[in-house]
C-alpha cells in the first residue's frame, strides 16, 4: 500500500486550507465576485484563470479524490512495473503523442476515477471539442506524472504535498489562457 494513504491531508478535510493556499500563492490583484483570477505557473508554463471560490473549493476536493482513487487503484494490484510497460517510447508526432497519453491513463483507470474526471470538468467549465483534444490530455498527463510517483511509493510527506499542489494547479489550467 502506498505511504501516501497515511498523509494527514488525505485523512481530514483540509480543503479550506488548500483553497486558501492557492488563493494566497496565485491570487491577482483582479478579484472578481465570488472568486479570483489566478497567475499560476505549472512546470515552466504560466497561465491566466478565473474561479469562483466554490469552484476551487471543488477542484481542490476532487483532486483530493482523485488521488484517494489512485491509491485505490495500487492497492488493486497496479504495478510500477504494469505503469512502466505502458509507459510512451517518444511521441513522433501530436497525434502519437495524445494517444500515448490516453492509452497510459486508459490503463488503469476505472469507472470512479472518470466520474471523478467529469465532476472536475464541471468546476472547470470544459466540455467539447476542447475538453477531448486540450483540456482532458492535459489533464491526464497530470494524473499519469502524479500516479507515477505515487508508484515509487515513497514515504515523503512533503513529496505528497506537491504532488496535490502540482494536480491543483494542474487542473486549474483546463480552463486558463498562457501568458
Amino acid at each position: 500500500m502506498l505511504k501516501i494513504a497515511d498523509f494527514e491531508l488525505l485523512q481530514d478535510d483540509y480543503t479550506d486550507t488548500l483553497v486558501e493556499r492557492m488563493q494566497d500563492d496565485f491570487a491577482i490583484e483582479e478579484e472578481m465576485e465570488k472568486g479570483h483570477c489566478y497567475e499560476v505557473t505549472l512546470q515552466d508554463i504560466k497561465f491566466k484563470c478565473a474561479y469562483t471560490d466554490d469552484e476551487m473549493t471543488g477542484i481542490v476536493r476532487t483532486c483530493v479524490a482523485i488521488i484517494k482513487e489512485l491509491i485505490a487503484i495500487n492497492a488493486n494490484g497496479y504495478t510500477k512495473t504494469k505503469f512502466n510497460n505502458f509507459k510512451s517510447e517518444g511521441a513522433k508526432d501530436a497525434l502519437q503523442q495524445l494517444s500515448n497519453i490516453n492509452g497510459l491513463y486508459n490503463d488503469y483507470k476505472t469507472e470512479k476515477l472518470e466520474k471523478l474526471f467529469a465532476e472536475l470538468t464541471t468546476y472547470t467549465r470544459v466540455g467539447g471539442a476542447y475538453l477531448m483534444l486540450l483540456a482532458a490530455p492535459g489533464f491526464q498527463q497530470v494524473i499519469n506524472a502524479v500516479f507515477e510517483r505515487m508508484l515509487d511509493d515513497s514515504d515523503d510527506e512533503n513529496m505528497w504535498f506537491s504532488c496535490l499542489y502540482f494536480m491543483i494547479r494542474g487542473a486549474m489550467r483546463m480552463n486558463s489562457d498562457d501568458v
